[in-house]
């Protein structure tokens, strides 16, 4: 067994680096497309160290900016409930990720 999600969500368990706005609105979209074909769900996690740090639920988020300063957004995938984040840091510019969250890494 994979450490990584199931046949389901195979294809969403990859990293992917943002780097640019571009990147960033890419990844919108693919996480809306992803959510619109049921390979993913919103999910209500939340690790109990981090404060929340993004207000508008991510049904609200535009693929193009302005967005928040910090985008943090948790999915999961509703057959195995593997586990994805979504986070960037849009105010410096500094980048964020896709990345699939390793099982019992939390």
């Amino acid at each position: 067994m994979s450490e990584y999600g199931c046949e389901h969500c195979k294809e969403v368990c990859q990293n992917y680096r943002i780097n640019f706005p571009s990147d960033l609105r890419q990844a919108i979209r693919v996480v809306q497309d992803n959510i619109a074909d049921g390979t993913i769900i919103e999910s209500d996690f939340w690790p109990d160290q981090h404060l929340k740090t993004t207000n508008t639920p991510f049904s609200e988020i535009q693929s193009k900016d302005p967005w928040e300063d910090v985008l943090v957004y948790y999915f999961q995938c509703p057959r195995c409930t593997q586990l994805f984040k979504l986070s960037a840091e849009t105010y410096h510019g500094s980048g964020g990720s896709w990345t699939p969250i390793k099982k019992g890494s939390l």
